[in-house]
């Protein structure tokens, strides 16, 4: 099972480029909190530097002292969290003025609704507070000029007694671009990834197109397969670097629409190789030429489905990705996932994805047992040797996923939070999306490898063994009603393999051989000179056509073939003068 939650995790993650973002976010009274990582201009390079910036759209309530807004924003350094706020006498800690605090004398009245910083304490980072009190950017900016994981959190006071939304947009601009820094590694991992698909796809269409003729339909689909995985890296790096130069918020229409676009792709990748493997572990193309119509309808029926809901997951991300998440770095805000008042779209989604893919994933690994039993049972000792190394293949790619768990662990947990939160932000889309796309090359490539074309893949395709058993034959045309598979493989016609029939040969001219079988004497089936060209039966035949003539006395017209140029020549020559010789 929990290799089943393993698998599940490897081929979601793919899904996560859908959440590809601008690092300009929106702050809502529902979402006031927000943090992400960035890089200082030192580290990583660029040519600004990093800062961060608010523009406060609209505000639900004033302050009715003022008239105006009074919207508290607070900026720190995430190591610096500790050193915000105040203990009541409850032993709580509390980060926003209040009047209860206010009376225990833990914050001036001045300091009322506002964030609480007090004084002299040595912070790793500047903290800015301020308070919003017009539309616009309030001329408010914060310089980064350390790497580190920044906080902003806001706060509009509660004047009419309940929630007094607000609208902010938050930009937190890198020195290399608009890319959120923990995927600025992304950017290059990816573009590395595309190179090493195309030179492995080079590699692997030689033997292709090599062995053209012959090609198994397996061998197509997952050469077809591999020119789409090229591709779909490509525009996933693509993706990345057109992200990272977006200046625009909200996003451009085409850039959602490409988002939307990878989003697909990445889902069909993962319907499609759920689909492949399936195939493959019922035998499919090499254990058995064909799999019966109605399997093979409801393989791609069941992938099918789950192609949509991935498509749907893939929104379901992108949705979320829209919407600022709960970093709550204070309780004096009611933050709140935005998609939380819709949790019903995410069990109608989930739920069903998660059910399809643990029906298919245990349907694969029973299918490959059952095939594999019947291959060491019938003795395929070469088929059954492919099969050992899918397995093989699998099981390491899922103690590759378990590594990268582990190694996440110890990062998390092996200081307290804060330090750990510090170190994780900047391997967490490495660990939890290029990892497995590493992770996930290796596998498809190794089931290429084993696939592959080679000079005797085709005859393998098409051998078969005495079993050991009758209930595990394998099945072959005199055994399988050839009607219920479907007209996509190679061999069109099974019964050819095991005749020794010429399928281009008349009834009658079998007739007549099987006719002349049945005579003992008859060496009709004995194997014939390699050497022999047929020219001594034709010289027989011409002496004995000759001798006819000869005894007919009709020899003036008969002329052998092989005779020498210079006779034909002297002939010509004596037509030549004499031409009425011939006629006579």
């Amino acid at each position: 099972m929990r290799l089943a939650f393993g698998l599940y995790f490897l081929l979601y993650s793919f899904l996560a480029v859908s959440t590809v973002s601008a690092q300009k976010i929106k702050l809502t009274g529902k979402a006031a909190e927000y943090c992400t990582g960035m890089y200082s201009r030192i580290d990583w390079g660029g040519p600004t530097e990093p800062f961060i910036k608010v523009d406060l759209n609209s505000f639900d309530s004033t302050n009715p002292a003022t008239g105006n807004a009074s919207i508290s924003l607070i900026i720190f350094e995430y190591k610096d969290i500790d050193q915000l706020g105040v203990t009541d006498a409850e032993g709580h800690r509390r980060y926003i003025c209040e009047e209860k605090l206010v009376n225990e004398g833990l914050c001036t009245s001045d300091q009322l609704y506002q964030f609480i910083v007090e004084d002299n304490i040595t912070t790793y980072a500047s903290v800015k507070t301020a308070v919003l009190t017009d539309l616009g950017t309030n001329d408010f900016s914060y310089l980064v000029s350390e790497t580190g994981y920044y906080c902003i959190a806001a706060f509009n006071p509660p004047y009419s007694g309940g929630l007094n939304n607000f609208d902010m947009t938050v930009n937190f601009h890198n020195a290399f671009g608009n890319l959120p820094a923990s995927e600025i590694p992304l950017l290059s991992l990816y573009g590395l990834l595309a190179v090493v698909y195309a030179v492995c796809l080079c590699i692997y269409l030689f033997p292709v197109f090599r062995h053209r003729s012959e090609l198994l339909l397996l061998q197509k689909y997952l050469a077809g397969f591999f020119v789409f995985l090229t591709i779909e890296d490509i525009l996933t790096w693509s993706l990345y670097d057109v992200q990272n130069n977006n200046k625009k918020y909200p996003l451009p229409g085409g850039v959602q629409f490409y988002i939307v676009f990878i989003s697909i792709l990445n889902a069909f990748k993962i319907s499609f190789s759920l689909f492949i493997l399936l195939i493959i572990s019922l035998g499919y193309g090499v254990v058995y030429p064909k799999l019966p119509r109605r399997l093979m309808n409801f393989c791609k029926i069941a992938c099918s489905i789950h192609f949509l809901f991935s498509v749907g997951f893939a929104w379901l991300s992108y949705y979320t990705t829209q919407s600022q998440p709960t970093a709550s770095t204070t309780d004096t805000s009611k933050a709140s996932d935005t998609f939380d008042s819709d949790s019903w779209i995410i069990l109608l989604i989930t739920i069903p994805l998660a059910c399809i893919f643990m029906g298919l994933y245990f349907w694969i690994l029973s299918s490959l047992r059952k095939t594999t039993q019947t291959l060491a049972e019938n003795k395929q000792i070469v088929k059954l040797k492919m099969y050992q190394k899918l397995f093989k293949l699998i099981f390491g790619s899922l103690l590759l996923l378990v590594f990268a768990f582990i190694v996440s662990s110890i990062i998390v947990f092996n200081d307290n939070l804060t330090e750990s939160i510090e170190r994780f932000w900047k391997f967490d889309d490495v660990l939890t999306t290029f990892w497995p796309a590493c992770i996930y090359f290796i596998v498809f490539t190794g089931i290429a490898i084993i696939w592959r074309p080679t000079d005797t893949s085709y005859l393998l395709a098409a051998s078969t063994q005495v079993p050991t058993s009758a209930g595990n034959a394998i099945p072959t045309a005199d055994t399988v009603d050839l009607e219920q598979y479907d007209n996509d493989f190679e061999f069109d016609d099974l019964r050819s393999l095991e005749s020794n029939i010429n399928p281009f040969e008349t009834r009658e001219n079998h007739n007549i051989t099987q006719s002349a079988t049945e005579n003992p004497f008859d060496d009709s089936n004995q194997l014939q000179d390699p050497f022999d060209d047929g020219q001594h039966d034709l010289d027989e035949q011409l002496k004995q056509e000759k001798e006819k003539l000869k005894s007919s006395g009709n020899t003036d017209n008969f002329e052998l073939e092989d005779e020498t140029d210079d006779e034909a020549q002297n002939q010509g020559s004596d037509f030549e003068s004499n031409p009425k010789t011939k006629s006579n």
